[in-house]
């Protein structure tokens, strides 16, 4: 992909399953004032196509999962540093979750004393402290409606864009909605009995669900149709979400759509479409039924309904989806 469509794509990866962090350490015991380390990073399940990404166009290696897995095993990315602050540099203009922490964390660059005098570093210390704890309250979620931090002087002229503003391409656009399908997105084929039906129904779904509030959710459902719902959490930890939601043929056209882009959940979206083109071919099988009459002579009834060979075929593709949802790969 283009270099602009890349970045827009690892915003939305970023956006879903990335974080900023801003550590807070003693070099050693004699050191008077802490020195704060920025880092950005990315975690997915192995192999991990869009950590892979990551790594290779912001830097950084691939941990090794057996040493960061507990289960499943996980591909991770961080980048520290000059690293972190370049990397949160030029994912800005494409970020939309996380963009207010990226902001903080580049305010940690910005304030970093370097080699200036004791009293200058303990001034810069105390504000880097403050930066550090609203970065930390925007990950529990506190005051994700813009207002993470302290007046500074940093925060002007960062406000909320919308991608039209931004001057985003629509390939940006669909770039970076696709990072946020691959990190926090569904693709999956719905198997339904219903009264009366003579075979199961089969219906592909796309679908996202994120923290409440999500503008990349809300993105979503600009873009290809339906509408943000609410998901209530049913435990005192957890936060409500914030979901979207389209099944076969309003689905087919946002698959279709994001398909060039998507990098871990590419396959899931090929197997969506096959089906839907297997239903497009129509229902090739009849049945007959007598259809009991009160009044006169019963009457025998006949309608189209899929064969048996195509409720297989509907069915091996649901299964090679399951299979890729549950599959471990080592």
């Amino acid at each position: 992909m283009p270099r602009g469509e890349t970045l827009a794509y690892l915003a939305g990866i970023v956006d879903g399953d990335g974080y900023f962090k801003v550590s807070r350490t003693y070099r050693t015991s004699r050191t008077v004032h802490p020195y704060y380390a920025t880092t950005v990073g990315v975690s997915q399940l192995w192999p991990g196509e869009g950590v892979r990404i990551f790594a290779a166009a912001l830097g950084g290696f691939i941990e090794d999962p057996r040493k960061i897995s507990i289960g499943r095993w996980m591909a991770r990315c961080e980048v520290r540093g000059s690293k972190a602050e370049s990397a949160a540099r030029r994912l800005l203009p494409f970020l939309q979750l996380k963009r207010n922490q990226a902001i903080l964390l580049l305010e940690i660059g910005r304030l970093r004393p370097g080699r200036a005098r004791v009293r200058d570093r303990g001034a810069a210390c105390s504000e880097m402290e403050e930066v550090r704890q609203a970065l930390r309250r925007s990950h529990d979620g506190i005051d994700r409606a813009g207002k993470l931090g302290p007046s500074l002087p940093s925060f002007e002229g960062y406000q909320q864009l919308t991608p039209e503003q931004l001057g985003w391409t629509r390939k940006q656009l669909l770039s970076y909605l696709a990072g946020i399908i691959d990190s926090d997105g569904n693709l999956r084929i719905e198997k339904r009995r219903v009264k009366g039906m003579i075979g199961p129904h089969y219906r592909i779904n796309i679908r996202c669900g994120q923290v409440l509030p999500s503008r990349a959710v809300e993105l979503l459902a600009a873009t290809f149709g339906g509408r943000v719902g609410l998901s209530k959490s049913r435990r005192p930890n957890q936060r409500d979400l914030a979901t979207w939601s389209l099944h076969d043929k309003m689905a087919e056209p946002a698959i279709r759509a994001l398909l060039p882009y998507l990098v871990v959940k590419k396959t899931e979206a090929l197997h969506l479409l096959q089906l839907r083109r297997l239903k497009a071919e129509g229902k090739q099988g009849v049945t007959e039924w007598v259809h009991a009459n009160r009044w006169r002579d019963s009457v025998r009834m006949r309608k189209r309904c899929y064969t048996t060979s195509q409720v297989a075929a509907f069915e091996r593709i649901r299964q090679a989806v399951l299979a890729l949802h549950s599959s471990v790969p080592r």
